[in-house]
């Protein structure tokens, strides 16, 4: 009998096996695993699927646009020339390639304790859900949290 056991709960197809009996039916099961493993591990790209990113610090236009459940989505440096000044235009420009993926801009004001979460569904087209902890304190704090995501990535934000 072959159980096979998932590493982690991304993607990636990285799976331990153990085997209580060695025979020919469980050799031949685990090249077919071996097999479709390889095969999912070619098409599953290099990129990420999201990626937070600490730098680079908007400017405070973005609470104008932003909130905590309508981002602003950046599809290319143009866009979000209006949201960084030239440093920092120049840091996301370097670690964003625009055509393969976008930006997320969360901006509120909140409790300082508030908390952006995500989960991601295992579904094709892949599932991004975004979604807010507040918190319990009563002091109004300003929040930024940046995502680059994979262009072809579905999400949502409650």
């Amino acid at each position: 009998m072959i159980q096979i056991y998932p590493m982690n709960s991304q993607r990636e197809v990285s799976f331990i096996m153990m085997t209580t009996k060695v025979s020919k039916s469980n050799w031949i099961i685990a090249a077919i695993i071996f097999t479709l493993s390889a095969e999912l591990k070619a098409n599953n790209p290099a990129d990420p699927l999201i990626t937070a990113l600490d730098e680079p610090n908007a400017e405070k236009a973005v609470f104008d646009d932003a909130t905590r459940t309508k981002p602003i989505v950046l599809k290319s440096a143009d866009d979000a020339a209006k949201y960084f000044s030239k440093a920092e235009l120049a840091k996301l420009t370097k670690a964003v390639d625009f055509k393969k993926r976008v930006v997320l801009i969360f901006a509120w004001r909140g409790s300082g304790q508030d908390l952006m979460d995500l989960s991601v569904g295992e579904s094709d087209p892949e599932r991004v859900i975004f979604k807010v902890k507040p918190g319990r304190t009563r002091d109004l704090r300003p929040h930024t949290v940046i995502y680059s995501l994979r262009s072809n990535v579905m999400w949502s934000a409650k």
